[in-house]
Formats: structure tokens, C-alpha cells, sequence
């Protein structure tokens, strides 16, 4: 299955356009910014940089949606340890204990980094 991702300053994430007939009559966007989703070491990375920054609801939603692409793209990738480790990061940020997210992404970048 070929997905899509979006990572522009407004959105990140699954591109969540429907083809179709092509742009709409008036659509100035000559720029398709969807391409193919990021490397799972490079979003584990991004999340313990943005896990600093926390500093908003907003903030808090977005490395939230962040984590949970990463766990899910573990789990696609059959990486599970990863995986687990990936969700604890979700309920550490809800809790909003983001020392121990930290903590859990590392133990997910050792899972992946380790032994397959």
C-alpha cells in the first residue's frame, strides 16, 4: 500500500486528500507537498526534539499525533518492542510527564536500533 505524507509548517501527517478529478476550478496550489512518509529513526528522533519544546495544548497535540504515526509505523514495520514503548510515550505526554516520554523514545530507539 503506498502512503502519502504531508510535512509542511501547517500539517503533519497522512495525506488525507481523495484523488479525483484534479484540483477544483480557482485552486492556485502548484505545490504537492505529500511524498512518501518519513523514516521511522528520523520521527523518533523529531519527537524527543519536539518533547522539549512543549509549551501549549497545541504543542501537547502535536507531538502526541507524532508519536502515535511513530508507533503506528513501528508496528507496521513489525518493530513490536518498539511499538510498546512508542504508546507508553503517548500515555507519559497525556499525563504530560514528558521527562519519562523522553525516556520511553529512548528505549524505543534502542529497540530499533538493536538487533532485528
Amino acid at each position: 500500500m503506498k502512503r502519502k505524507w504531508v510535512d509542511n509548517e501547517v500539517y503533519f501527517g497522512p495525506d488525507r486528500r481523495k484523488g479525483g478529478l484534479g484540483k477544483r476550478w480557482g485552486d492556485k496550489r502548484s505545490f504537492d507537498d505529500a511524498g512518501e512518509p518519513p523514516p521511522l529513526g528520523a520521527v523518533m528522533r523529531r519527537l524527543r526534539v519536539q518533547l522539549n519544546g512543549i509549551a501549549s495544548p497545541d504543542d501537547r497535540r502535536r507531538v502526541y499525533e507524532l508519536a502515535r504515526f511513530a508507533a503506528s509505523e513501528a508496528e507496521h514495520q513489525h518493530l513490536l518492542e518498539c511499538a510498546d514503548s512508542l504508546r507508553n510515550v503517548m500515555t507519559s505526554i497525556v499525563a504530560g510527564d514528558f521527562t519519562n516520554a523522553d525516556a520511553w523514545v529512548m528505549h524505543a530507539q534502542a529497540h530499533f536500533n538493536g538487533p532485528h
